[in-house]
């Protein structure tokens, strides 16, 4: 995947159109987004099935897919039909003095903001940095990128992926596809102090375990939120090694969460958009869309978010339990219907 091919296309068409790139959807990101007199979505094809079901989670008129593949549009025949040209897309190649500037820069664009503790200071004088506060008395300093600082990391981050293809490439498959769309939403991951088998019977026991803030996912595409879910619970050891390899390439990183006041609140991992786009673009995992919705409803109820309608209580079997409150019986009750559904999605997976 050559994101800085992407820039250059999504360059030209702005010319003519209103374009994002890359454009949100529902399930991950696609490269493009016309909008206009009709709604284009454009996706370069890596994997067929996963460029498929992201561009049908959002309501275009119309949706593209470039590559070679067949039912995809060829990168020569989408130009001549929008009337582009595409020049020779240069790639980056570092000017900047020393590897810790680049490094410094990369960190930044990762965790977006870090406590400033002296080490950007060069950043700073380049004008590629700035740091503020956000309390007015005994404030702590933070430090973010600037706009030119911003463009210059994003580049070194297009050619660490470019640099890394190969290593990437050997981390596409189904369980690492899961992983990167549990991502996906807020980039980040905190390693828990807890992992599992992925048999029924030691599922069943760790759902019983695990803290109710581990139920608490972000609102979203269902499929979306069962991968935050899993990424949380039951993919979490599984998700932090692929960190820790995403961390040797220089595309994530550790990073301590501050408050405004600067104390350390926990350790995570943060990644590069880029990398976890890669990760979804490039490999692809169905899960059935009923299981999905059913794991998104028990969640919304043992958060105690969720009505319990007469037809969900016959579907998911909690006729028999009447509880207007998430009684402790409840809750176990939802917990053990949770390892369940789980345990199906896993079980189709490659975990070896």
């Amino acid at each position: 995947m050559d994101f800085a091919l992407r820039e250059e296309l999504a360059k030209k068409l702005k010319k003519s159109f209103r374009v994002i790139s890359p454009y949100k959807v529902e399930i991950g990101w696609i490269d493009l987004a016309i909008f206009g007199k009709e709604s284009v979505g454009i996706d370069f094809c890596l994997n067929y099935d996963s460029s498929i079901e992201r561009l049908n989670s959002f309501p275009f008129r119309k949706r593209i897919i470039i590559g070679d593949c067949e039912g995809c549009t060829d990168l020569w025949e989408f130009c001549k039909k929008y009337e582009i040209t595409l020049n020779e897309v240069e790639h980056f190649e570092s000017f900047l003095k020393t590897k810790r500037l680049e490094d410094n820069l990369a960190y930044l664009y990762i965790t977006q903001e870090a406590l400033d503790d002296g080490r950007f200071e060069e950043l700073k004088n380049f004008g590629f940095a700035t740091s503020y506060s956000r309390l007015k008395v005994e404030p702590k300093f933070f430090v973010s990128l600037t706009n030119e600082g911003y463009r210059i990391a994003k580049k070194i981050i297009y050619s660490r992926i470019l640099a890394k293809i190969k290593k990437l490439e050997k981390l596409a498959n189904p369980l690492n596809y899961l992983i990167a769309l549990g991502l996906s939403t807020s980039l980040s991951l905190k390693p828990e102090d807890f992992s599992t088998q992925k048999d029924l019977k030691s599922l069943l026991y760790f759902y019983r375990k695990i803290p109710l803030n581990n139920f608490v996912i972000r609102e979203g595409h269902p499929k979306v939120m069962l991968a935050e879910f899993l990424v949380k619970s039951a993919l979490n050891e599984e998700a932090v090694k692929l960190a820790k390899k995403l961390t040797e390439m220089g595309l994530a990183t550790s990073h301590y969460l501050y408050s405004p006041s600067g104390e350390p609140i926990w350790e995570e991992f943060r990644f590069a958009r880029e990398v976890v786009e890669y990760l979804i673009k490039s490999s692809f995992f169905s899960i059935e869309k009923e299981i999905a919705e059913k794991v998104r409803f028990l969640l919304h109820a043992i958060q105690g978010r969720a009505e319990i309608s007469q037809i969900y209580e016959e579907q998911i079997g909690l006729a028999e339990l009447k509880k207007p409150s998430l009684s402790t019986e409840f809750e176990e009750f939802l917990r053990f219907k949770i390892a369940t559904f789980v345990g199906k999605v896993l079980n189709r997976l490659d975990l070896n």
